[in-house]
């Protein structure tokens, strides 16, 4: 085995490097220039050309601008067609006053009736019904009397007014002060009969009503009864 000796120095390798080989150079700055260009356009033109472009999907409008020469008649006609001039107003258009229904106040569909002012006095009358018979047929005589008394003083039937019937035709009628007396004709297959009669109290005018009920068909020995109300 060879070794190596003590007093034997080491040293370096010197380095090894490839040959020197002389750069290319262009022969000026317009041909480096020229040179760029090229890659360029041809890079560009390598790329897909659909990529760039964008279907229109709105379609195509045309737009027709009469010339100032064409006449009112050709631009009335031109108005018709889509993107063209309207034609000038024929007149001017004014403002109209709306017409509004009047005030008529307040209102209901079924009003409450007046309060009676001659209270009590429909209780008060002594009323009679008696069916009787004539040459027209069967027809029921009301006779309705207002009692004396202080508690009735100045309380009376309106002298010469004309009794309503319900249902019912009047035949005749009598009215004086205290008494009253109507011929009233009823309707066929009807169970009541009513008359209003107009009155006047110390505190204003108003009226009674006198309904007379029965049963069945009535003949001259039908019994009556009756409702009495104050209006």
């Amino acid at each position: 085995m060879n070794e190596t000796p003590k007093n034997r120095r080491l040293q370096i390798m010197p380095e090894v490097l490839p040959a020197p080989t002389k750069a290319v150079t262009t022969t000026d700055v317009r041909s480096r220039t020229l040179s760029h260009m090229q890659r360029m356009l041809a890079t560009a033109a390598v790329l897909p050309l659909a990529s760039c472009t964008k279907t229109d999907t709105q379609g195509t409008q045309t737009v027709t601008i009469p010339s100032a020469s064409a006449s009112v008649a050709d631009t009335a006609e031109a108005g018709a067609t889509q993107g063209s001039l309207l034609p000038p107003p024929t007149s001017t258009p004014t403002a109209k006053p709306t017409v509004t229904a009047p005030d008529m106040g307040y209102a209901v569909v079924d009003p409450m009736p007046a309060p009676a002012r001659c209270i009590g006095l429909a209780a008060a009358t002594v009323t009679t019904g008696v069916f009787k018979k004539d040459a027209g047929g069967l027809y029921l005589e009301i006779t309705a009397t207002i009692p004396t008394g202080a508690t009735l003083s100045g309380t009376t039937f309106t002298t010469g007014s004309t009794p309503s019937a319900y249902p019912g035709t009047v035949i005749s009628s009598q009215v004086t002060s205290n008494r009253a007396t109507v011929k009233i004709r009823p309707t066929a297959n009807m169970t009541s009969v009513g008359v209003q009669l107009s009155i006047s109290c110390p505190a204003g005018p108003g009226s009674v009503s006198l309904t007379a009920s029965f049963t069945g068909t009535p003949t001259e020995t039908t019994k009556t009864t009756f409702q009495k109300y104050d209006y």
